[in-house]
């Protein structure tokens, strides 16, 4: 054979080589589409049988792709598990609110007629809650197994994936830091709390650290974004006022490009706040995975960054270990608590252990927390021992009673009923009596769930406010002066509200919502020891105070503030937002890196309607508002909504939030 034949051979045989590699590659790329096809078209309309097996297609196919599918599957998934979670709260709370509403009209109804149409309405509108509160349950124990199969995958593939998996992992925290989408940052790091490898949890507190200085600098622009703002909502209240409640529509226009950029401000600290929490969810799972040495060393690094993170960056970290459920943790964590000077990241710790049910947390707080030197760690250690349900923790209660004072007695009279079930108010002597005939077989009963306030509060020494009452000496009260409160209190023809159809006005001598609100704002009122402070905040499409500054309570201020009561007038509509960051600005809750103990402990909010005005008036975003402004504060809200229009998952969730009741009238 010479050369030329040769050369000619070995290009043949190059050619037949390149096409067969070319050939097995093609084959091999139509497997893989083939499987995801089947997978994505399983995803959507499969059962979760199908799911599961294309799934296992997936992972097998240890393609690196496969981890892009499975995120962007994951991602869908979880968004509508999360929409569902959210949706399966506002429904049940939005039902439980029109079932007392439809049992108040039944009853009305068998002594008039003419509220027939009303009440066969509302059972219509009761129906339509109750579809839709199943669906949403339905929707959650459908997606929940899909999720959690998914995550298992991840797991699996990462694993088969071998040196391949570091990268794919980098691919997700791109994700989680960088994506403009919000539903892809949370579940890019909702996956990554699953295949997250050795030191994921020291990861997310960075990830953590970083988003928490990202929210400092925007929470910063607000103020001065805010000032062009207010000023617009002062306008517009004036205008409403001169107009019977109207406003004209180029006024509403200036209101909204004033708001522009502030409330892209506000959303971005929202949607990072979101990620966060994300974060600390994702970081206890990670961290719950670690064992024995592993867990040593990631928990003293976990500590240690803790220590130089700042404000709630610090708390979050705090709380992301403690969700790691872990004794050695638990100990770690018991550890810092006994050595740590800042009030409120005792308070994080002891709320945050008690969350996990760790039982060894309540020496301490009966040895130590309870004669702490801060109000709002005695006060968090009281709720925590009921939590725990520690019947030691029963005589000691009883003691304190007699001798704690304002907001701490409310504090802890609530931790005694929560333990006991009964129900003494401040009297120290029926406690003690009590326990001396109970105590050698009490045991103490299951944590009882949350319940609306009582019609009438018993008498008793203190502010009571619509059946909510308290011991504290530090009140603000915060009232709503919308067109809306000039409504009938009684619910008839028209209860939610509804624009487009003639309103429930006060008939003969019924009291409007604005003179019951009057009545029993007076009363809580008359029940201010002298020598405490307080102040109202009333708001409209504005926001005002009775004076700039708390107000010490004297004899002579009593009939000055019920002057001021006599004459409002309502009118305008309903700036919720503003309302509570001037009632927490007046507080004394700064929400900056810095704890400094509130001038204020105790805040009563009452609305009867939605928000329609304000920075925000989405639920989700005012109730962020407060969490982030009181996290340090440790102030309890009450609330009370009037009428059928109010928002019950609003108002309730507020209330359940920050350590207070929620009363539906």
């Amino acid at each position: 054979m010479n050369m030329r034949h040769l050369t000619a051979l070995l290009l043949c045989v190059y050619a037949c080589t390149s096409f067969c590699d070319r050939g097995l590659a093609a084959s091999w790329d139509d497997e893989f589409e083939r499987v995801r096809h089947d997978f994505e078209t399983a995803a959507v309309t499969g059962t979760l049988a199908e799911q599961r097996a294309a799934l296992a297609k997936l992972v097998a196919s240890t393609d690196k792709e496969a981890v892009t599918v499975i995120s962007r599957e994951f991602a869908r998934v979880a968004t509508k598990l999360r929409e569902a979670k959210d949706e399966t709260v506002r429904v049940r709370y939005q039902l439980d609110r029109k079932r007392l509403l439809l049992a108040t009209l039944k009853k009305r109804a068998e002594r008039d007629e003419s509220l027939a149409d009303s009440v066969a309405h509302q059972a219509d509108l009761t129906s339509v809650l109750e579809r839709e509160l199943q669906k949403q349950i339905k929707t959650k124990e459908e997606l929940s197994p899909w999720i959690q199969s998914l995550g298992e995958g991840s797991v699996e593939l990462f694993t088969a994936l071998g040196s391949k998996a570091k990268s794919a992992r980098k691919g997700l925290w791109e994700v989680a830091l960088e994506s403009e989408s919000l539903e892809d940052r949370l579940a890019a790091v909702e996956m990554l709390a699953f295949v997250g490898a050795e030191g994921a949890a020291l990861d997310m507190q960075k990830l953590i650290a970083g988003l928490g200085k990202e929210r400092s600098v925007l929470r910063r622009k607000l103020p001065k974004l805010l000032v062009d703002v207010r000023k617009m909502e002062a306008r517009m209240q004036k205008e409403q006022e001169q107009n019977g409640g109207g406003m004209s529509q180029g006024t509403m226009q200036q209101y909204n490009r004033a708001k522009g950029e502030a409330v892209v401000v506000q959303r971005a600290v929202v949607s990072l706040a979101q990620i966060m929490e994300a974060c600390v969810d994702a970081g206890g799972r990670a961290l719950a995975r670690e064992e024995g040495l592993l867990l040593e060393r990631a928990l003293v690094a976990l500590l240690r960054a803790q220590k130089k993170a700042k404000g709630d960056a610090r708390l979050r970290t705090l709380e992301m270990i403690a969700r790691a459920e872990s004794l050695t943790v638990r100990a770690a964590l018991r550890d810092l608590l006994e050595r740590e000077k800042d009030p409120t990241v005792k308070g994080k710790l002891i709320s945050a252990l008690a969350a996990v049910n760790d039982v060894e947390l309540s020496g301490w707080l009966l040895e130590g927390a309870l004669v702490d030197q801060s109000w709002q760690v005695r006060s968090r250690a009281m709720h925590a021992l009921a939590t725990l349900r520690n019947r030691e923790a029963i005589p000691v209660l009883i003691a304190l009673l007699e001798t704690v004072e304002g907001r701490e007695r409310t504090d802890c009279g609530e931790a005694l009923e929560s333990l006991t079930g009964m129900d003494f108010h401040g009297n120290t002597e029926l406690w003690k009596r009590w326990w001396s005939e109970n105590e050698d077989d009490f045991l103490v009963p299951e944590l009882p769930e949350e319940t609306d306030a009582s019609d009438a509060a018993e008498e008793s020494i203190g502010v009571t406010f619509f059946g909510i009452r308290t011991d504290s000496s530090r009140v603000l009260f915060v009232l709503d002066l919308s067109g809306s409160m000039n409504f009938a209190m009684v619910p008839r023809d028209n209860p939610d509200d509804d624009a487009g159809r003639p309103f429930d006005l006060p008939q003969g001598d019924e009291p409007s919502r604005l003179a019951v609100a009057k009545t029993e704002l007076l009363r809580a009122l008359s029940g201010i020891e002298e020598g405490s402070v307080f102040n109202l905040v009333m708001y409209a499409s504005d926001v005002w105070t009775w004076k700039d500054d708390l107000v010490e309570m004297e004899e002579q201020t009593r009939p000055l503030v019920a002057a001021y009561l006599k004459n409002l007038e309502a009118v305008g509509a309903t700036n919720l937002y503003s309302a509570l960051e001037v009632a927490l600005d007046l507080a004394g809750a700064d929400a900056d890196e810095k704890w400094e103990e509130p001038e204020i402990d105790t805040i009563f909010v009452l609305s009867d309607g939605r928000p329609s005005v304000g920075l925000s008036t989405d639920p989700d975003e005012i109730l962020a508002l407060v969490k982030e402004r009181n996290e340090a504060a440790g102030i309890t809200i009450h609330t009370i909504g009037l009428s059928g229009a109010q928002d019950a998952y609003l108002l309730r969730s507020l209330a359940e939030q920050n350590g207070g009741t929620y009363a539906a009238r």
